[in-house]
Formats: structure tokens, sequence, C-alpha cells
């Protein structure tokens, strides 16, 4: 047991499990889960969740190797060999094995009291046709003028001021601005997660090094990332830069503000440096 827990990676061996590799590696450190969250910036529930193969406790299964492959790595295991008994263990997509059963037939079946008010329409309509014919029958617009009649009367001349001019309409009203793109490029080897305004997961993926994601036109978007460091973000032809320093661990991080901060340090910038030489 001493070579799984030597300084060199190495890789799990034997019937022992993911969940329980990760807390002997741990615990032969002398680390409770609470300083191993505070030294590898990934929450305390995700690593006692991976330690017990909990997928219920877990987010998204690209986002959840992510935190395996840097918690494997931290406590100085075979990454790859960590990585690949994961996926076997745990088989499905969205890191929970659900057992499959046969879906049940669906009966149709009409709703209570469909066939009473089809009858109970159809007699409204029989009514309102018998009701029609019987008042065409007797006359009744025997008095109302024929067609040629109407197209002999001159029609009234209304007056109307000229057309309203459409600068004046739209006059002082704040032009929309459509967000810019936002492109996302792995400058080494990550996990990217983007959502959108209402949670939805719109990208959830390891990138590898060059690989690039351009986000919708929208704003609200929410990124999360295994390494802040190794994502350069581009807003249509402006570089922004990366989401933060190497190593760093982003959860939901708002690019509104983000690229908002962005701007403003821009122009504190532009401001501050002189514009010729007359200045």
């Amino acid at each position: 047991m001493d070579a799984v827990f030597a300084k060199a990676p190495v890789a799990p061996s034997g019937p022992v499990s993911i969940g329980d590799l990760l807390r002997q590696a741990r615990l032969k450190h002398g680390w409770t889960l609470d300083s191993a969250a505070a030294r590898t910036r990934i929450k305390r529930d995700y690593l006692e969740a991976l330690e017990a193969m909990d997928p219920r406790g877990l987010p998204s299964r690209a986002y959840t190797i992510g935190y395996l492959r840097a918690y494997a790595g931290f406590l100085e295991l075979n990454v790859t060999d960590v990585v690949e008994q994961f996926k076997l263990e745990v088989e499905c997509d969205t890191g929970r094995a659900q057992p499959t059963a046969p879906k049940k037939k669906r009966e149709f079946k009409l709703p209570k009291g469909v066939i009473g008010a089809v009858v109970i329409l159809g007699s409204v309509l029989a009514a309102t046709s018998w009701y029609g014919i019987h008042v065409t029958r007797t006359g009744a617009f025997a008095d109302a003028p024929d067609a040629a009649t109407l197209l002999a009367t001159p029609r009234p001349v209304v007056e109307s001021s000229r057309a309203p001019d459409p600068a004046r309409i739209w006059a002082g009203l704040p032009t929309a601005q459509a967000p810019e793109a936002l492109v996302f490029t792995a400058i080494s080897p990550v996990t990217l997660e983007i959502r959108d305004a209402s949670g939805r997961v719109l990208f959830a993926r390891e990138m590898d090094a060059g690989a690039s994601y351009r986000a919708p036109d929208e704003t609200g978007l929410e990124v999360s990332a295994t390494d802040a460091g190794a994502v350069r973000v581009r807003s249509g032809a402006q570089d922004i830069g990366v989401l933060g320093t190497s190593g760093q661990i982003l959860e939901s991080l708002a690019m509104d503000s983000f690229v908002a901060d962005w701007r403003t340090a821009r122009a504190e910038a532009e401001a501050a440096t002189p514009n010729g030489p007359g200045r």
C-alpha cells in the first residue's frame, strides 16, 4: 500500500474503488476534507461526493471529471488512470447509473365530458344554421341596399394632416445595442461550463489546447472552469484576456460584470495615456 502513495504518480490497482482510493490518499497525507478543499479550492461537498462516489452531490459529468483530475493530481495519483477507472465505474453521461425499465404503454382515453361537449356544440351549430336560413327566408334584410347602390354612394372625405415624421417619433429613444459575442479559447486542457441567464447549460466539455467556443449573443452568461488561467476570452475583435490566474477554479463567473470591469479598466488606461505630442 505504501507504493500507492509514493511521491511519483501511480495507477490505482485491485478492487479498490476510486472513492476509496481518493480517501486513502488524502488520509495518507494527513489532510481533512476542509484542508483539502482549501488547498485545491474545490468545494468540500464536491470532494466528499467524489470520495463517496455519490453522483447526487456532483455537478455535470464533464465538470466532475475536471474536479477529479485536479483532486487526483493534488493527491499525487495517476490522473489518467483515475479518470479512466471513474468512467468505467460510472457509465452514464449524467454521472448517475440509473436502472432501465420497460416503458409502460400509454392508453389513449378521452377526458370525461368530451362526448357531452361535442353533442352540445353540434346542437348549437345546428340551431345557428336554422336561424340563419329562417331569417333569410322571412326577408329580414329586404330593406338593405344592394351592392350597386353602395358603390354609387360617394364616400365622405376625411381631412388628414401630413404623415408624421418617423425621425420625430424615434427621437430621444435609446438605441439598442446587441451584445458582442464572446469567444472562449483554451490555452491548455481545461473543463469549461457555460450557462445562460436561466441556468440552462449551453456548453460543458473538456477542451484541448486551441479549442474554441463561441457563446450566443446574449447577456446573463455564467462561466465555470477548472483553470481560469487556461481560458482566454475575446469580445468581438477585442482580446479581453484570461478569466483569472493559473490554477484558479471558477464557479458561476458573471460574464456581464467581467466584461464591464474590463471595459472600465481599458477606458481608464486610455484616459491616462497621453494623446499626441502636444500633451
